[in-house]
């Protein structure tokens, strides 16, 4: 057996050969993806977002939360110079309002003054009674309409059953089909909280309902003067002109000035896109949908746009107070998923949260219509080049994890060749490979030389001695495999295991 100096390079072990092969082949295989990804021919197509304005966007995400509120005053008036009401029936005064969703569960947030009884309400139902006791000459002495205007402050509206307050009622209509509800459907909603303006001009409605769409609160942290805003509502005077419908409008604009109310007690938002009546109480949003404030009021006669929202976290105020929190709900937040997934282009995505949306609330027409659209988006595709790469480097990583396994199953059966190593250096072998030998065999006889017999032939004790010197000392001897020096009397190497 050749001998090995100590402190060599040392042949790889088959766990080292392992390793390499397998950090080899996996290399191999995100070179190729690489080689994939960054080729031109073969690169992975991108999404492709459909052709989309962002208000179309907004709309999308704000508009299924968006009600037509009807407002409606019924009052008896009592005639305190007369001692009497002027007639059996009551008269009526309807306004229009618009609300947004705030909770799944059917809570709907509107402006303040939408749903309290104050100076405007009263003169519109007075205003009427002077109309009624002019044309049915309820006084005897038939005066003018305004001088019966000047007795309106001897009357007082009573409700059915309540003096010096008329009853309320609300109603509300989607304007989008939602919650099993066609659209323009009247829902019954009854009045939870108001705020008047000089409190915040914020109010809480409630209507049966669950699984709606919400439209999340924004705290106001990033709320400031030059924030792209659109004031959403359903204006009086476009009804007027234009066929009626549930469509409400998207004012754009932007906030022009921070300003306080009542002393300084409230802060408002002045914007400069143009809200209208019927606006009141319509979300004005951040171009991410969410809700800056709450439509408030404007200044009469004033030929610009110039309004005011309530911020929206006075209407979280209102929320916390009655115990509703402004949580969007599992319908909400698949839409927007859905939304955000169609807008980028993901049509898989998209497809699969609309059709959850539609599984919970299978008249959502807004997740009906973008449905459709997510469905005829193209689908995605993948170079079938990249697939038979992929297969060819797996393939390669398998063939090489094999080899290795073979290889190393050989070396643990001790059947696989030494590895031969250099000489050390400064022997007299350095600079050459020695050459393995092979298994042992017993010399042919030969002839003495010079007349000579061989030394195990004359002297027995000789030829150990020669044998013993030829083996070399115990300390000395070294592993064929791997190199590692071992004991006289050891049968496998401490280091490899190869048998010796």
């Amino acid at each position: 057996m050749s001998s090995q100096g100590a402190g060599q390079p040392l042949a790889d072990s088959p766990r080292t050969t392992w390793h390499r092969l397998l950090r080899w082949g996996v290399g191999a295989v995100a070179a190729t993806a690489m080689l994939w990804l960054s080729s031109p021919a073969i690169a992975a197509p991108a999404d492709s977002p459909p052709p989309t304005a962002p208000l179309e966007q907004l709309q999308a995400l704000v508009q299924p939360a968006v009600v037509y509120e009807q407002i409606t005053w019924t009052g008896y008036v009592y005639d305190e110079t007369n001692k009497g009401y002027f007639t059996e029936d009551p008269f009526t005064v309807s306004y229009q309002c618009t609300g947004f969703v705030v909770n799944p569960d059917g809570y709907i947030a509107t402006a303040g003054h939408c749903a309290d009884y104050d100076r405007t309400v009263q003169d519109a139902i007075l205003s009427q009674v002077v109309d009624w006791a002019y044309e049915n000459d309820y006084y005897e002495a038939t005066p003018s309409k305004e001088t019966i205007a000047t007795f309106a402050r001897n009357w007082r509206v009573d409700g059915a059953d309540s003096e010096g307050t008329p009853d309320l009622s609300v109603s509300v209509a989607y304007g989008v089909s939602v919650s099993g509800e066609p659209t323009g459907k009247e829902l019954t909603a009854r009045v939870v909280a108001v705020r008047p303006p000089g409190q915040g001009d914020v109010a809480l409605l409630k209507i049966e309902a669950e699984d709606l769409t919400v439209v999340p609160l924004s705290d106001n942290s990033d709320t400031g003067v030059g924030t792209e805003v659109v004031a959403v509502g359903y204006p009086v005077s476009v009804d007027l002109v234009t066929d009626v419908d549930f469509n409400p409008s998207f004012k754009e604009g932007t906030i022009s000035a921070k300003k306080t109310t009542d002393a300084g007690s409230l802060q408002v938002y002045e914007i400069s896109a143009a809200v209208s009546g019927g606006m009141s109480g319509g979300p004005t949003v951040a171009l991410d949908g969410d809700v800056v404030g709450v439509n408030s009021f404007g200044i009469t006669d004033e030929p610009q746009a110039f309004n005011f929202v309530q911020p929206a976290q006075t209407m979280e105020e209102m929320l916390r107070g009655e115990g509703v929190e402004n949580t969007l709900g599992p319908v909400t937040e698949e839409y927007r998923a859905g939304l955000n997934a169609y807008f980028a282009g993901d049509r898989d995505a998209a497809v699969e949260d609309f059709e959850a949306v539609l599984q919970v609330v299978p008249s959502h027409q807004f997740a009906q219509e973008y449905l459709q659209k997510a469905q005829a988006l193209p689908a995605s595709s993948t170079s079938p080049l990249i697939w038979v790469l992929l297969g060819v480097a797996a393939l390669l990583v398998l063939g090489l994890i094999g080899l290795a396994l073979w290889a190393r199953g050989r070396r643990a059966g001790g059947t696989s060749p030494p590895v031969p190593t250099p000489a050390p250096p400064g022997s007299p072998l350095a600079g050459t490979v020695p050459v393995v030998e092979a298994e042992p065999v017993a010399p042919a006889p030969t002839a003495p030389s010079n007349g000579q017999e061989t030394a195990a032939a004359s002297d027995p004790g000789a030829a150990a001695d020669s044998a013993a010197s030829d083996a070399g000392s115990d300390d000395e001897r070294f592993c064929p495999n791997c190199g590692k020096q071992h004991d006289a009397d050891a049968h496998f190497c401490p280091r490899c295991g190869q048998p010796l």
